[in-house]
């Protein structure tokens, strides 16, 4: 059970996470998805969510109360490396894939510090728009949002790439017969 000063903190941060900037302005909302929302706590080295998992029991949206995180992807060989580091002072989340679909997960989330978060369960969130299509809706839209940024991001990280390499072909004088 969320008790008042539990439920105004949770309310309170949920405010500054760009996920839910458009409910800001209605606390009902705010409150009944903030009433959704469980507390976990992780102690330093623990990983969060492990890339490629399968597993359902991880399907859900992480917003950092306390701590660090890193994200880290494997190379085609399976090295790690870190993608980014997100701090509760950031007013961020992850996971957010989790409440739309039941894919593998795409990157390593790892505890850099002890860190706590608030999770949203993506079987909540689909109960969530069910029982109030607006919120859910205002929600998935942001969701929409931040894949559209990542896909316009990735389309011209690969035009950046086969511009280089086009260069780097051209500049050994081309491909061999």
């Amino acid at each position: 059970m969320t008790t008042d000063s539990s439920l105004s903190e949770k309310t309170g941060l949920l405010k500054r996470i760009s996920l839910f900037e458009k409910l800001s302005d209605d606390p009902a909302a705010l409150e009944e998805l903030a009433r959704l929302f469980g507390t976990v706590s992780y102690p330093q080295g623990h990983n969060v969510i492990i890339e490629g998992t399968e597993s359902r029991e991880d399907e859900a949206l992480y917003v950092i109360k306390k701590g660090t995180v890193e994200i880290i992807k494997k190379t085609r060989p399976g090295d790690p490396y870190k993608v980014a580091e997100l701090r509760a002072e950031m007013n961020i989340f992850f996971g957010e894939l989790a409440l739309l679909d039941q894919e593998k997960r795409s990157a390593t989330v790892a505890c850099k510090t002890d860190c706590e978060f608030y999770v949203l369960s993506r079987r909540d969130f689909i109960a969530l728009g069910n029982r109030s299509p607006a919120i859910g809706l205002t929600v998935t839209r942001e969701i929409a949002k931040i894949i559209c940024q990542r896909l316009r991001k990735a389309n011209n990280d690969i035009i950046t790439l086969f511009d280089a390499l086009v260069e780097e072909v051209a500049q050994s004088g081309g491909v061999a017969p």
